[in-house]
């Protein structure tokens, strides 16, 4: 099932699987704030298709879920051409009110799309799917 929402004349339309794991499902990635020591929390696992006149100019996909009681966790998502955006936050303590924002950039740094759901409730030992609308933020240069 995909959900699509438009902005203005540029529709954007994604669907982003997350799931909320138990804690020994997943390690923290190497940028991860919270180091091996505290592995304790569940971990979320994203994949992010990205259309392919996206896929062609994005450089970088970038993760951040944040909420009370937490440290903000940022994590830069692996993005190979031909497949989705893909990568994994660990160390996620329990809690509510958990913000995850998915932005995209080009060549230049500049944010191309972006994409946040709020209030997500992280239960320790259960799994959440988490659905997001990715709006494009600004229009992707042509690629010839």
């Amino acid at each position: 099932m995909i959900y699509q929402r438009t902005s203005g004349s540029r529709p954007l339309s994604a669907l982003l699987l997350a799931a909320l794991l138990c804690s020994g499902c997943g390690a923290p990635g190497r940028d991860n704030p919270l180091g091996p020591a505290n592995r304790e929390g569940a971990s979320l696992t994203l994949a992010i298709p990205l259309p392919k006149y996206l896929a062609d100019v994005v450089q970088r996909v970038v993760a951040r879920l944040e909420g009370p009681g937490m440290q903000p966790l940022v994590k830069e998502l692996d993005h190979p051409p031909l497949g989705p955006a893909t990568g994994t936050i660990g160390a996620i303590p329990p809690g509510i009110g958990r913000i995850l924002t998915i932005e995209g950039f080009d060549l230049a740094g500049e944010l191309l799309f972006r994409g946040e759901k709020r209030d997500i409730a992280i239960v320790a030992g259960d799994t959440t799917r988490v659905e997001l609308d990715l709006v494009l933020v600004k229009a992707p240069p042509a690629v010839g």
